[in-house]
This record gives structure tokens, sequence and C-alpha cells, in this order.
């Protein structure tokens, strides 16, 4: 169904609903019933049906389960953490060398920017290492939570070793941007090169990252979340003025047994099974494969879900192994460790469960994403395209939750698109569609904008969970901190239309600056004006 303004009623009804109630369960639950019931043409046991075929569909899709055990991994770890005194050794190696609230914010980022590899990996470990210290100072939850995704997203997509580089290639590589040869090849290029050629353009992370730099720089802090940290000053209430949310935490481990270690060695193993995982994927020499380059093993196709769910694994066993030799825990409380673990991720695990059930709906039944792209991208002249593109990825992968979906959606549509528009034969050199670089950046950033907005994203909700928010707390400060970014976002991309026939570090430097020069100074504006202004 794309062709009436009814797909578009779902998405409303869940951000009203999330926005109304401050109940994000519920408001999907409503999504879920009303999206079902316009595929269905309101018959109700047509509607129910459909319902549990995507439940039973999205539950017997391996990757899903992947991801459900790689987020019980990672909570099971971090409680692991707190048993083992890792993440106390962490904050207090941190609240050594950091003083201030501006150090703490910045040394956050810093931290995440690290965990580029993966931004579910990236959000769930920053979260909890630096909730201890970000308490300690005041800083309310809401605010470490926009700290911790606005840095998910964002900088996994400008990374060119990351879980978002491999989907990238892969969506390019099955959308004709490709070396095969085959009669569906429509530009002859290799889609790695063509990832890479793209992160400049993908101007939303860097005007992103700069607006958050800005804001921990300067303290800006005004709207709802200015209410949030001034609550957090006066009364110690990091909840402005809510009941605190509980944590299980373990409080009997003492300070002196803590050690990096019990942190670094599972991490690292993390890390080490990603990396080898993707070595392995991409066929490299060094472990029995053909390819010679690292770059033509990031060119191959990686399924990161189980190789997420296996590094997760493999990281519990040292986790755990390091523990039981160090005598930090035993097998009483080693029950307690993966019952704390499965709480802390409970919440999220549900929310992740019933978003991807109603993408699922959007997508296959009701195929509102289509139906926005033909709606908003027909008829389009040249010059506004990259702004079009940008904003309409951005409004799919908001609506549906799903970054990676809004690609899937996008990608195939445009890729034929700018080669009919350009008149090309086909397989077209990458050079010849000029336009190619600046529409793939707008489509990247629109996908982590909508990602990094949207109140039902895995990020937002892993964040919110991570640095222990109340999620529609963390949705409600969170949209005025990123709208400039995103307006700024969208003037870059029409600089950039306008430029579109100039040298590509003439349209880089110019729309990137001009965007992130606007950014600062709406951010400014804000501060100054609307600081003490209630933003409910």
């Amino acid at each position: 169904m794309t062709d009436s303004w009814l797909v578009l009623l779902p998405p409303v009804i869940v951000l009203l609903g999330a926005f109304t109630t401050k109940n994000i369960t519920l408001a999907l639950s409503l999504g879920i019933g009303s999206a079902s019931l316009v595929a269905a043409d309101c018959q109700l046991l047509a509607s129910f049906k459909l319902i549990l075929g995507h439940v039973q569909q999205q539950f017997s899709d391996p990757d899903n389960l992947y991801l459900c055990l790689f987020v019980i991994a990672i909570g099971i770890l971090v409680m692991l953490f707190n048993h083992s005194g890792a993440t106390i050794a962490l904050a207090n190696l941190i609240s050594r060398r950091l003083k201030t609230t501006r150090s703490v914010k910045a040394a956050s980022v810093l931290l995440s920017c690290l965990l580029f590899i993966d931004d579910y990996i990236n959000c769930l470990t920053v979260g909890h290492v630096m909730r201890p210290v970000t308490d300690r100072l005041k800083i309310p939850r809401a605010k470490l939570a926009y700290l911790l995704d606005s840095m998910t997203a964002p900088v996994a997509v400008i990374a060119p070793i990351s879980s978002w580089a491999g989907a990238i290639v892969s969506q390019l590589d099955q959308s004709g941007v490709n070396l095969h040869h085959s009669a569906d090849q429509l530009i002859a290029s290799d889609p790695y090169s063509v990832y890479i050629a793209a992160i400049p353009f993908i101007f939303y992370s860097f005007i992103t990252i700069f607006s958050l730099w800005l804001i921990i720089y300067k303290e800006l802090s005004f709207g709802l979340m200015h209410q949030h940290e001034q609550v957090a000053i006066n009364a110690g209430n990091l909840f402005a003025g809510k009941a605190p949310l509980i944590i299980p935490t373990d409080s009997h481990v003492k300070i002196e047994n803590c050690s990096l270690w019990d942190f670094m060695v599972p991490v690292a193993t993390l890390f080490g099974t990603i990396i080898f995982g993707i070595l392995y994927q991409g066929d490299y020499w060094l472990l029995g494969g053909h390819e010679t380059s690292l770059k033509a093993v990031f060119q191959q196709k990686h399924n990161v879900f189980p190789l997420l769910c296996a590094a997760g694994i493999t990281a519990l066993i040292a986790g755990f192994s390091l523990a039981f030799a160090r005598k930090k825990i035993d097998l009483a409380n080693t029950v307690t460790i993966f019952k704390q673990g499965f709480a802390v991720m409970w919440q999220a695990l549900m929310i992740i469960a019933l978003s991807w059930i109603f993408g699922a709906l959007l997508r296959d039944d009701l195929q509102t994403g289509v139906y926005l792209a033909n709606t908003l991208l027909s008829g389009l002249n040249l010059i506004y395209l990259p702004a079009m593109l940008f904003i309409v990825t951005a409004i799919i992968s908001a609506a549906t939750g799903n970054s990676w979906g809004a690609l899937a959606i996008i990608i195939p549509i445009t890729i034929p698109m700018v080669i009919s528009l350009l008149k090309l034969a086909t397989p077209a050199a990458a050079d010849a569609v000029f336009v190619l670089l600046p529409s793939l950046g707008a489509i990247f950033s629109g996908a982590a904008a909508g990602g990094h907005v949207s109140p039902i994203s895995d990020t937002t909700v892993m964040s919110a969970n991570s640095s222990g928010s109340y999620l529609i707390d963390h949705i409600k400060t969170q949209i005025l901190y990123a709208t400039p970014a995103i307006l700024a976002t969208i003037m870059a991309f029409l600089i950039a239309g306008v430029l579109m026939h100039h040298p590509t570090w003439e349209i880089v430097t110019i729309s990137l600056s001009l965007g992130i020069a606007l950014c600062g100074l709406v951010l400014l504006a804000l501060n100054k004006f609307y600081k003490s202004k209630p933003m409910l």
C-alpha cells in the first residue's frame, strides 16, 4: 500500500502517543495496532493475523536473535564490571584527572570516539562507564543520554571500519554500484571506494560533532535540558524532580580491590573478536584467505550481527575467567550477575522488539518509506536533490526507527533515479555521475539524523537505558539540541546542490563551513534568548 496518506498515520500516532502518555511501549503498541488495521483495511481478524505473522517473522530472523543475545551479553558484562569493581576503577581513574563537568562531558565524547566500530557497543558501554562520574558531578541523566546518542550513528557512519560501513557497502553493491559487469550494474565502480569518497559529504555527522563540542566548551544550556541541569545542581535530583530510576549495582566491592584490568581485558577481547571476525569474513591472507589488502577486506559484505554476538559472548568468557582467577566473584553471585544483566536490558529489548514489528509493518505492508520517497522526490530539480534526499531519509529513519532500513529504501530508489535524471548510459562511470557523492552523503546523513532523533530507534532506547535516564526525558530534551544541526545540514546540502558542478573540495569546504557556522550561531542564540524558558 503506497498510494494513500493513511500510511503516514501510524508513525504520527506513535509520536503523539509517546509525548502524551510518556509510555513508549504503549505508543509502539498503538502504532502496531493502527498500522495493522490500515494494512488490513480495518478487518480485525486479518489485522491480528498480520501482527502474529510479523511477530513470528521477527523472532525467527537469526540476525534479530543475534542482536538480542548481544544486548543481553553487554548487559551481563556491565553487571560483571560492577561486581568486579572494573567500573569503579575506571570511574576513579577518570575522576582523579577530571574535576569539572566540562572535562567529564568531553571525556564521555572522547570515549565514544574510541568505540566507533559500532553504535550499539558505543552507547551501551560508555553510558555504564560514565554514569558514576557524571552522577558525582551532578550532571543530569538526560544530558548524559544526549551525549551518548549524539556519538552513536553520527560517528559510526563516518568510520571506514564499522558495522555501518559494511551495511552501506552492501546496499550500494545491491543497488547497482559494483564491478560485477552484470545486467544490474548501473555505476561501474567499487562500492567501498564510493562510500569512502562520500564520507566528506556526510555533513550531519560533522555538524553534530561540532555542535556537541561547542555545547560542552561553551557550557550551553537551554530549554528543557536547562531545567534538568538546574534541578540537578540545586536539588541534587538527576531526573528533573522525578523519582530516580533504580539500576542494579553492587555496592559491596571495595575500592582497593578494583583494577583496570577487569575492564580492559573484556573490552579488548570484545574489540579484538570483532576485528578478527571482520578480517576472517573478508578472507584476509593472514587468516588463510586470498585477499592481501585491508581495503579489499573491508569491501566485502560482513554479517555483523552474529559477529557482534560472538564478540559479546567471548568478552563474557574472558571477563568471567579473569574475575574468577582474581577471586572477585564466585558461583553464587554469578547467577546474580546474569539476572541483573538481563534485568538491565529487559525494557530496552521490549522496545526494540516492538520497534522491529512496527518497522516491518511500515516497510513491508504499508510501504511508508516508498510513499514518502515517491511523493517528495518526484519531479525534483537536481539542485535540490541532496537536501530533499536528506529530509526524506531522515523522516523515514525517524518514523520507522530504523536507520539501516531507511538506507535499504532510499539507496535503491536514488541510484537509478540519478542515472535517469542525467540521461546516462549504463554502466556509467562514477566520475560522470557528478551528483552521486552529494546524494549519497545526504542519504547517509539522513539515516543517521533520523535514528538520532527518533523516539523508537535502537540507539535512542539504548542510550537512555545505559545512561539510566527516563526514555521520554531523553527524547524531549534531545530534540531541541539536535534541531540546529538538522537545519544547518539542510542548508549545507542546498549549497552543495548549487555548487554541484564545482570540484569536490570546494563543495565540501564551502557547504560544510557555512553549515557549521549556521549551527553554531543558532545554538548560541538559543542559549542566549531561551535559556530560562520552559520547553515542555
